[in-house]
């Protein structure tokens, strides 16, 4: 027999131990049995569970439709439901700096109100919201909100409250709102009129929009506007020693066309002169049983408070505007000459500010545009550069409606 010698004896029996204890070690064996318990708890939680969160995702998704279902009727029925009886009171007394008595022992309660209530019936919402926005216009001067007719400041409160009663009545403490009506006269201008009714909406909110029609007419076409380019005259300036300068002067002029029928509009708002020349002149027509029930101061130097009233608010635009005419506030009567020169002055004085905007609103693609054509070969390519921006500058000066947005959560 062969014998091992004693190291290579003692290495083998080294061996033979090392593989029981392995053999005999069940730590791993252990760990391996915690593992597949915890996934196959795991497993039975998901089958538990799932059920409860896929019916939180359905409730959840049935929710977010129902808002939506009650955000499209809610807006139906602003956009189409009436109001029967809407009021609201000028405020000009407090521009003029007057204050209307009454006849001691009068039936009247209110002399103001007598006089410069306006009661409107079986409007919709979004009648009075359209009446509201252009009555409420008001222009930023160094961050700072000036109304362009302050006395109406009564109707877009009314309006407001008649909204939010609507709202409360319908969705009630089912649902949060906020509701919002924008209108720019000219798209980027400094001058503009909101509503806003509740609380900021969250991201996940449901909207509901619609655009509305305003209560004014723009007073240029779209093809009047376009009057300066045709072929024949895009084709002159192309051919002219500064065709740049040509181009830029033909679009200039689309753009103080536009402007002007901007101009009109903002300048019928904020001084209604055809109210105004109505009442001009030294006798006035004013509805005697008002008039009747109210007392002026003790000396003869009463004056008519409809003449004062017009006075103040024409003292008040003058400011606004920065005019350089006299409005006496202490006469007794409104001449028509003061009428037609300041209604100039102001439409003038619009003109030229809006058609400053909108070029300086759309340099870049004005400048692109000509770039364009003067690159084009072809008479009808060019036509049709111009023609779109023609339509851009179309739809600066003339939006054509307030947007309204309603969000529910």
């Amino acid at each position: 027999m062969r014998l091992l010698r004693p190291a290579k004896q003692s290495a083998l029996i080294g061996k033979r131990i090392n593989s029981t204890e392995i053999f005999r070690d069940e730590k791993a064996f252990s760990s391996s049995i915690d593992a597949i318990i915890f996934l196959v708890l795991i497993s039975i939680s998901a089958v538990i569970l799932m059920p409860t969160l896929t019916a939180d995702e359905q409730y959840r998704s049935a929710s977010y439709t129902s808002a939506q279902d009650m955000g499209t009727c809610l807006m139906n029925t602003i956009m189409g439901s009436t109001v029967d009886e809407f009021e609201y009171t000028l405020k000009p007394t407090e521009l003029a700096g007057i204050d209307v008595n009454l006849l001691e022992n009068s039936i009247l309660e209110n002399a103001e109100e007598t006089i410069f209530t306006k009661e409107q019936h079986h409007r919709t919402f979004s009648d009075l919201v359209a009446e509201s926005l252009v009555l409420s216009l008001y222009q930023v001067d160094n961050g700072t909100e000036k109304p362009l007719n302050p006395m109406t400041q009564m109707q877009s409160i009314e309006t407001e409250n008649q909204i939010e009663d609507h709202l409360e009545r319908t969705i009630g403490q089912r649902y949060n709102y906020r509701f919002e009506a924008h209108w720019q006269p000219v798209a980027g201008y400094r001058v503009q009129s909101d509503i806003i009714i509740g609380e900021e909406a969250p991201v996940n909110a449901v909207k509901q929009k619609a655009r509305i029609t305003l209560p004014l007419t723009f007073s240029f076409t779209r093809a009047e506007i376009g009057e300066p380019f045709s072929e024949n005259s895009i084709d002159a300036a192309i051919s002219s020693p500064n065709p740049d300068k040509e181009l830029h002067d033909m679009f200039n002029n689309s753009i103080e066309i536009a402007s002007k029928g901007s101009s009109v509009i903002l300048t019928e708002i904020v001084f209604p002169y055809d109210y105004l020349s109505s009442i001009s002149g030294t006798e006035v027509s004013v509805n005697s049983e008002q008039l009747s029930c109210i007392a002026g101061p003790d000396d003869t130097t009463y004056s008519n408070p409809v003449i004062q009233s017009a006075l103040g608010c024409m003292n008040y635009t003058k400011q606004l505007y920065g005019l350089n005419v006299e409005v006496n506030p202490d006469v007794q009567s409104i001449g028509l000459d003061l009428v037609e020169s300041m209604n100039t002055s102001i439409t003038d004085t619009n003109t030229e500010q809006i058609s400053s905007h909108i070029r300086d609103y759309r340099a870049d693609e004005i400048n692109q545009t000509i770039s364009l054509m003067c690159n084009a070969t072809g008479g009808s390519t060019r036509l049709d550069l111009a023609n779109t921006q023609l339509d851009a500058i179309y739809r600066t000066a003339n939006p054509a409606g307030a947007d309204i947005v309603l969000m529910i959560w």
